[in-house]
């Protein structure tokens, strides 16, 4: 004999209560019918389904497709329902009645899920135009399929979420990392902060020793000059007293002397010694100390890039040099190429770091060097300008422009032969020097969020742009 425990005998009855239910109204089976596919509803709920429907007769379940009225009563069901239902105690059928959730729209009972729309439907919302051609699946099939879906879900969150802590303890690290980018950029800066203290130190010493031997030296003149006018002060005594002792001579011995006191007569005053100190001056640029530094820490391979140059422009099979010429050449019309102005890009790109480069730039008349933007429109006619993204040093009549940077006007002591540009994306600012005498020329300051290219123009007159290698 096998003995069952009171939780067994209680899943038995309610899986038997279960199969005795109407799928559509989820109440027990009144008047059981069966149709084609096997499934079993309520006469009048299988009727009231397909009241609506003319070619079309689908299951509520299953969704076979059925033939008008083909289903047939199942007596025998039926007497299995009546026993269900004196297994079924009134307070648990009421308990059930006020779980079981309906549909607002028929008060039906939510018996079927819409994958389309990913809702929960009764019997008569299926047969509704918006559900009829839809995938719906009964309510425990598809609340098992979403659950293993949901459950392939927790392999990746768990991942991200591994991930993302992984991510935090990283950014967690990141204040070290600044502290120490800050040390380095500290010490690098009192590098050159020294090394400025120190050419200062050197250019105040020359100064002052300049200074100290252009002071001996005006004292020397200074004092020659006092003797030279102590001197003529007794010559003019003895001028005075000569003159006091001719004065009261007999006519013929005032005569006989007179010519030896005009001939002294003739001496000249000496010239009166003006002060005047040479103008000493020191003019250097910022990190003029760490000029040579940053030329060999931060210079950059530049090179033309012909497919940028005007029709005008013929540039070097080295692209290292480029020269202007009257007649026009034959070259392919690349959208990037200039066609208005004689301008041409180089290369590389710049999108964030510090990069020096130096032109040769001759004495003619007409140029343009500096950096802009890689979207700078190539058919303007006005030259560009820092508001267009182009921010230029320039030789034009004569004079250096460079509108918009600092110091303005520009004052050059030596006519420049070679223009260094350093750029320093970061920071934002491009500075220019003239490579003659080491001195800094102008600066720009600005806000860079784009690629920039270097950036040459060559007048007519202008002797070819080279740049440098060494």
């Amino acid at each position: 004999t096998f003995t069952y425990s009171p939780m067994a005998v209680a899943a038995a009855v309610a899986g038997f209560q279960a199969e005795a239910k109407c799928p559509i109204c989820l109440d027990y089976l009144r008047d059981p019918v069966t149709i084609e596919c096997g499934h079993n509803f309520c006469r009048s709920c299988i009727q009231q389904s397909w009241a609506d429907l003319q070619d079309s007769f689908p299951c509520p379940v299953c969704r076979h497709q059925c033939q008008e009225g083909h289903f047939r009563s199942n007596t025998q069901l039926g007497r299995m329902i009546e026993i269900a239902k004196l297994l079924h105690t009134p307070q648990s059928n009421k308990k059930r009645q006020e779980e079981t959730p309906l549909c607002e729209k028929h008060s039906q009972v939510l018996n079927v899920f819409c994958e389309e729309d990913l809702a929960v439907l009764c019997s008569l919302c299926t047969e509704a135009p918006e559900h009829q051609a839809h995938h719906v699946r009964p309510i425990e099939e598809a609340a098992s399929h979403h659950r293993r879906r949901l459950r392939s879900y927790m392999p990746s969150l768990k991942k991200q979420l591994v991930d993302l802590q992984k991510l935090i303890s990283s950014q967690r690290k990141k204040p070290l990392e600044l502290r120490a980018m800050v040390e380095n950029q500290r010490q690098e800066l009192s590098s050159e902060f020294e090394h400025l203290n120190q050419f200062l130190e050197r250019e105040q010493h020359a100064v002052f020793s300049r200074l100290a031997e252009e002071e001996e030296d005006i004292q020397q003149k200074l004092s020659a000059n006092i003797t030279e006018f102590t001197n003529y002060v007794a010559t003019l005594k003895s001028q005075l007293s000569k003159v006091e002792e001719l004065s009261v001579l007999s006519e013929v011995e005032l005569l006989s002397q007179i010519k030896t006191f005009y001939r002294s007569e003739n001496e000249v005053s000496p010239l009166v010694f003006s002060i005047h100190l040479k103008k000493e001056g020191c003019s250097f640029p910022p990190q003029y100390s760490a000029l040579q530094r940053i030329i060999k820490k931060f210079k950059v391979d530049v090179i033309l890039d012909p497919e940028t140059a005007h029709p005008n422009l013929i540039i070097s099979e080295d692209k290292k040099c480029v020269r202007f010429t009257k007649k026009k050449q034959k070259v392919p019309d690349f959208p990037q190429r200039f066609t208005v102005k004689p301008v041409v890009l180089g290369f590389p790109y710049f999108y964030s770091g510090r990069h020096f480069w130096k032109v040769e730039v001759g004495d003619q008349s007409e140029w343009a060097i500096g950096v802009c933007k890689d979207s700078l429109p190539t058919k303007t006619r006005k030259p560009p300008s820092p508001r267009q993204g182009c921010w230029s040093i320039q030789l034009r009549d004569g004079g250096y422009d460079a509108p918009g940077a600092v110091p303005t006007p520009l004052q050059l002591e030596v006519e420049a032969r070679g223009i260094g540009v350093f750029l320093d994306y970061e920071l934002g600012e491009i500075s220019f020097y003239n490579m003659t005498e080491k001195s800094h020329i102008c600066t720009y300051s600005d806000t860079f969020s784009e690629p920039l290219r270097p950036y040459f123009r060559v007048g007519p007159t202008s002797k070819p742009l080279k740049i440098c290698t060494e």
